[in-house]
Parts: structure tokens; sequence; C-alpha cells
């Protein structure tokens, strides 16, 4: 990289670690070298319409340049045309954006603890137990008693404290650890009462644990984890450096997905330096979805 504020000349304007290992292999070697930039500022990319290369290929091509020292991918199409020596660091295509500011308190965000999934499944699970409980009462005769009233006589009736509205109160109550004043009497109405205890006891605790670590941790959820999910929206729109090996990928890539940027439309995106990508992607400047 160029230094800045400093009046120099010559080599002595650059520095870097690709400066640093050009100056060893030179020492070595036993050469002497003059550096300059390249004019386009472009790492080089063959143009689909006339085939032909801009940036450092094009210089080496031209023999305007007799090596190359940067930062530049090696592609089969780069291959072709100039020769590589070996990498001295391996990287992927990696994806810079402006990190999503914490998402705002909703009314029902006490439910985020568990997945929508788990709640509808204690819903079903509610629904089901508390007829359940309802069916087992009716059946079993343990759950019957009489009851007498006078009312200018004395009448004796079969009464059954679980009811349909009572299994329910019974279930809710159990569910958020309150006494509903209902209490089985039967077997199988002690079994399926146990069976939901057991449920609440492990949806609670886990419910509680989960809530904590919502709580206490602030989660910053990203929009986006690959390529394929920037191909797979339109709200943010995605560049590269213009005529680097990234934006050669997206051009020739197979999936249509990835070749949206790269219409007359999107030409904005596309930066020639990086250090104004960076900028592009800490102001999201470029239009109000990027």
């Amino acid at each position: 990289m160029v230094k800045e504020g400093w009046n120099l000349q010559g080599n002595a304007r650059f520095e870097g670690f690709c400066i640093d290992l050009l100056a060893r292999v030179a020492a070595r070697a036993g050469f002497h070298y003059r550096l300059r930039l390249v004019p386009d500022n472009m790492y080089g990319a063959r143009d689909p319409d006339t085939g032909h290369w801009n940036g450092i290929v094009r210089e080496l091509m031209d023999r305007k340049a007799d090596i190359a020292v940067a930062s530049m991918t090696i592609n089969y199409a780069r291959e072709a045309v100039i020769d590589f020596t070996k990498p001295f660091m391996n990287l992927g295509i990696g994806i810079l954006f402006k990190v999503p500011t914490s998402q705002p308190t909703r009314l029902f965000s006490f439910l985020n603890p568990l997945a929508i999934e788990i709640w509808l499944y204690v819903l079903a699970a509610y629904i089901l137990v508390s007829f359940t409980l309802f069916v087992m009462a009716r059946f079993s005769p343990y759950e019957w008693s009489t009851s007498t009233h006078v009312c200018g006589h004395e009448t004796k009736l079969l009464t059954n404290q679980f009811s349909v509205c009572n299994s329910f109160w019974f279930i809710t109550g159990t569910f958020l650890r309150q006494g509903s004043g209902l209490n089985p009497k039967a077997t199988s109405t002690r079994i399926v009462g146990g069976i939901w205890w057991f449920f609440t006891l492990i949806i609670l605790s886990s419910y509680t644990a989960n809530l904590a670590a919502f709580l206490t941790v602030e989660r910053t959820v990203l929009p986006i984890q690959s390529a394929a999910d920037l191909a797979a929206q339109h709200h943010i729109h995605y560049g590269t450096l213009n005529g680097g090996s990234t934006m050669s990928f997206f051009r020739v890539s197979w999936y249509i997905g990835f070749m949206c940027p790269i219409s007359g439309s999107l030409r904005s995106v596309f930066t020639a330096k990086v250090c104004r990508g960076c900028g592009i992607v800490r102001k999201s400047y470029l239009n109000p979805g990027t």
C-alpha cells in the first residue's frame, strides 16, 4: 500500500507484507526492481465481449512489467495467460457486510426461548391430555361420588369432579405449578396426571434455562451466512472488486442467481478499490437496501 502523508519517491512510497516479501526475494536472488502502480488499479479480468485482459494481467501480458507482487487470486483463466509462484496465503471468498443492530423487544418476545414448533406441540399436548383426563374420569367408577341435596326432600346425585372445564383447569394449574383444588382418585387419572407433571417439568426447566440465556446474552441475527443466501434474496445488493477474481466467479457461475449483480443496472455496486468498498459497507450508502 502507498504511504499516506509522506513526501517520498521511488520504492520508498510503498509498504506492506508484499513489499517486505519482494525485498527479501530480491536480496536472495540478487536483482534490483522499481515499483509502480497499475494504471487502472485492477488485478485483472477478461472482458467477455472483447476477450481482452485488464489490470495486472494485461501489464504482464504486454511485458510492461516483469513481475507483479499483490494479494492476487490464482484461478484457471489467469493461469492460462500468466505464471504464478507458490501462494503465500490461501483464502476463499468472504462476505463483508455491516453488522445489523440488535432487534427491538417485541410484545411476544417471551416466546423466543422455545421454537414455534415446540409451542404448537405443547398446545396440542395440553388439549389432548385434558380430553384424555376427562374421558378417563368418566369411565372410572372411582371418580364418581354421591352427593346429597336437601330441598324439601333428600336427593342423592352422582357427580364427577372432572368435567370438561375442570379437566382443562386441572391441566392448566399443574402446567403453571399452581393448585387447582382437584385431585385425581382413580389409578388411570393419576397416571395421566403424573405423565403431564413430568412433561411440564421438562418443558418449564428448558424454558427457564433458555430464557436466562436470552436475557443475559444479546443475540445478533446475521441475515447472510453464505453466497447462496445472497442469491436467494433481493433486498441487499452486493458487489465485488471491479476486475477481480470474485467478479469473474460471479460472471461465469452456473447458478443464475449469482449473476444478478453483473447486470448493467447494478454496475454501481462494484468498486475499484478495497478501501472504498469497505467504506461503502460501513455507511451502506449505495442504496436504501444495501
